[in-house]
């Protein structure tokens, strides 16, 4: 039997945590503060899948960059600094040709492959021209990670070996299913795309739809629009034609941004309803653009907040006794 005063034995961990780090943008600083509170938890993680931002703050982790950098670093991301990573091309097949994101992402890394990381991490990626999703887990961890973050239209398709990626958010935002090809038990999903709220369209009544009526959260329609304009240095819309009811058309960065928006909100909600995660993280980043990386601070309190409301359910995935 214990005496009275021996200390109580240490807190122990069961199962094999696996953490999918979704996509997002902005938005996916909120995955630090989810970090974070496990880190303060004690809480520890077995694998890491992560898909376009996930992947990136997935292989920090990965590689023991601490917590507390990763957040200095992203809230001294204001839009200066983030336009100098962004340096335009002449527009081919993206904007963007990637190179000063490659070296910025070198900076923070203290390893340069997927085997020099302190625990199993997996990217995902499209291949553009199959439509196939892809699982890297091998080799350069700088090529995976510029394939994963190749935002279509914005960053060229990245050659790897005979395939052209691109994000992985195009087929998996959150990839549960990946973590646990890693050998986790038990996964938590870290999803910062809000959830889609609509009303049935009704096709027979062409008549606008008030915001009271018909709300869709795009999560990167404003931010892709700002971005192309800031790129090719079109900050005032473009002319449009007017239809007979005085609307007007939209213009081709809105039609861009609309549609790539609403095609990555569909995916996310289709695939998160194939309920592979244990436990799903949804951090509240309403109003957060696919840009807003210099309100880093608020992001990653929602992260955060999102975290520590979830602990219990945490703790009990993690069989904490």
């Amino acid at each position: 039997m214990s005496g009275p005063h021996q200390p109580p034995a240490p807190l122990t961990v069961t199962s094999r945590l696996g953490l999918a780090l979704g996509s997002g943008a902005a938005r996916g600083l909120a995955h630090i503060g989810v970090l974070k509170v496990l880190e303060e938890a004690d809480i520890p993680v077995y694998a890491i899948a992560g898909t376009s931002i996930g992947a990136f703050i997935g292989a920090l982790y990965a590689a023991g960059v601490p917590v507390s950098r990763m957040e200095q670093v992203a809230r001294e991301l204001d839009w200066r600094r983030l336009a100098r990573l962004l340096n335009p091309t002449m527009p081919t097949s993206g904007l963007v040709d990637g190179s000063k994101l490659v070296e910025f992402m070198a900076e923070l890394l203290p390893v340069n492959s997927f085997e020099e990381l302190r625990l199993p991490l997996a990217v995902t990626a499209t291949d553009i021209e199959t439509g196939d999703p892809l699982i890297i887990r091998r080799g350069d961890l700088l090529e995976a990670l510029r394939a994963a973050l190749a935002f279509p239209g914005i960053f060229p398709p990245v050659c790897f070996g005979e395939r052209f990626l691109v994000d992985g958010g195009l087929c998996n935002p959150v990839p549960a299913d990946v973590a646990r090809h890693l050998g986790a038990d038990r996964v938590i999903g870290v999803c910062t795309i809000p959830t889609v709220v609509k009303q049935a369209p009704e096709a027979h009544l062409p008549r606008r739809r008030s915001t009271e009526t018909y709300r869709l959260d795009l999560f990167s329609a404003a931010g892709i629009e700002q971005l192309f304009r800031r790129l090719l240095g079109t900050e005032s819309p473009a002319a449009t034609t007017a239809e007979p009811n005085g609307r007007k058309v939209p213009g081709i960065f809105r039609v861009c941004a609309q549609s790539v928006a609403i095609m990555e909100n569909q995916i996310n909600d289709l695939r998160l309803s194939g309920n592979h995660h244990d436990l799903l993280i949804r951090p509240a980043c309403h109003g957060v653009t696919l840009l807003d990386f210099h309100r880093a601070a608020e992001i990653i309190t929602s992260g955060e907040d999102a975290a520590r409301a979830a602990l219990p359910q945490i703790l009990q995935l993690a069989g904490r006794r």
